[in-house]
């Protein structure tokens, strides 16, 4: 596979839309007609794309007939994929009732959307419309492996001096095995991110979350500004030292950390800000994020937000996560989170503690508590005869207990306190309750989501007994 390595000065997607222009201006028999760019370690590659596809120089107008810009990152099908083809050509009257009919055809045959396949007679009037036109086509593929267009209606780029620019990055889609499945024959264009980035790094993040906001239905609630925040605090997190071996389930969690923590709340309109936060959770590739990919230096969030493996003793006063695993029990300072006020999200994993009195029992402000694998660390009698504090509830949006019994033992006013605010409750091979905490008495819970390991021995499968639910 020819590679390119984009030069040092290479900082920010203006300069790497200059450079790539200048390869598909080379419409030499010996000139490349496929060309990959994987942006950044992955970021910003759509931007690129997309400064490219929708404000192409006259250089590019005057040497193709025809831009089209096919935005397929999030992907549902090879057909998905035509339609988006169909629509870019104007084709869309002409082909509407072929789609219609297969597409129904398909319901009836039980055959789901994704492996819904293209459909000949629409991909015959594709060719048609650009058999006899030099064309560059610029396309974000959010499959899994490539896809060959030609399938589509597309004819080979060989034809006529014609172009393919495409990426299979978007969406914050991270992956560094992706790119190995693009085709050998291909002009493979890359920059690495090194820590002489800095400043640059911010750029080229919000440049990604510009691109994902402009994905979203109510994007003039949420800014580009805070979407970077978002993405940031995800890379900041993979890349700590906790970072390796710490289970965030962006999946589950993401837009639950983004608002317990406060960045999406802040300069927001009307919206409610949970549903924002869905909003943007659902646009990007979050299992793409579970390795450190990008070299994110991020000096200011260095207090803001913690994630360590056994070192209990490093938080600042203005700590807003902060998350902590260990491997063989780690016994925690009962006054560890004393001087932690912003405190707001906390996940404790393989810690010892006494469950009677947490040492985050102080912390009034925590909106999201994660537990696993954490056991009860019994303190002295006499601290037992005095009445456990529960205040720390009171605050708590999301609680997620994993792996371990915690045995709350609340009373009635407490019960009611934490009604007010608590929104989700997840239980994984565990418990947290007694028979005094009955889940109908919170009555703004949305989610509570329960799951029990089959076989404590070894069987994987789960068997799930209590499911997401309105309770309003």
């Amino acid at each position: 596979m020819p590679r390119l390595l984009l030069g040092p000065t290479v900082y920010r997607v203006q300069a790497a839309v200059e450079r790539i222009i200048r390869f598909l201006e080379d419409t030499g028999t010996t000139a490349h007609k496929a060309i990959y760019f994987d942006g950044w370690d992955g970021l910003a590659a759509s931007a690129v794309l997309r400064a490219i596809a929708e404000d192409p120089p006259p250089s590019l107008k005057k040497k193709f007939d025809k831009i089209l810009h096919i935005d397929c990152s999030m992907w549902k099908s090879r057909r998905a994929l035509q339609r988006a083809i169909a629509d870019e050509l104007n084709l869309t009257q002409r082909v509407m009732a072929a789609f219609n009919r297969q597409d129904e055809e398909d319901d009836f045959r039980g055959v789901d959307e994704g492996s819904r396949a293209e459909i000949g007679e629409v991909g015959l009037l594709i060719t048609e419309s650009l058999l006899r036109c030099r064309y560059l086509v610029v396309f974000h593929n959010g499959s899994n492996d490539t896809v060959d267009l030609a399938s589509c209606g597309i004819p080979r780029p060989e034809f006529l001096g014609s172009k393919i620019l495409w990426t299979f990055r978007g969406r914050l889609r991270l992956n560094p095995q992706v790119k190995d499945k693009v085709d050998s024959s291909h002009l493979y264009i890359y920059r690495p991110i090194d820590w002489s980035f800095d400043h640059d790094t911010a750029k080229l993040i919000l440049d990604e979350a510009t691109e994902i906001v402009k994905s979203i239905q109510h994007k003039q609630s949420i800014t580009p500004t805070i979407a970077a925040k978002c993405i940031s605090y995800i890379l900041w997190l993979i890349n700590q030292k906790g970072g390796g071996t710490m289970d965030y389930d962006w999946t589950t969690h993401a837009s639950n950390y983004w608002v317990c923590d406060g960045i999406i709340e802040e300069g927001q309109s009307d919206d409610d800000s949970w549903e924002l936060s869905t909003a943007l959770h659902q646009q990007i590739r979050l299992e793409d994020c579970s390795s450190p990919t990008v070299k994110f230096s991020g000096h200011e969030y260095r207090e803001q937000w913690k994630s360590v493996i056994e070192d209990p003793s490093n938080i600042e006063e203005g700590t807003s996560s902060y998350f902590l695993s260990a491997k063989n029990g780690l016994s925690l300072p009962p006054k560890m989170f004393q001087q932690s006020y912003r405190l707001r999200v906390l996940k404790l994993s393989g810690c010892n503690f006494s469950f009677y009195s947490p040492p985050f029992c102080c912390c009034h402000s925590l909106r999201f508590l994660g537990l696993e694998k954490c056991k009860d660390q019994p303190q002295e009698e006499e601290d037992r005869q005095r009445r456990p504090t529960t205040k720390y509830l009171h605050s708590l949006w999301v609680l997620d207990v994993r792996n371990m019994d915690w045995e709350l033992d609340l009373l009635q006013d407490s019960i009611e306190q934490m009604a007010v605010n608590i929104r989700e409750i997840h239980v994984k091979n565990g418990r947290i309750w007694r028979s005094n905490l009955a889940w109908g008495q919170l009555q703004n819970l949305c989610k509570l989501r329960v799951i029990k390991l089959l076989d404590l021995y070894g069987n994987n499968a789960i068997q799930v007994y209590g499911v997401e639910s309105d309770v309003n």
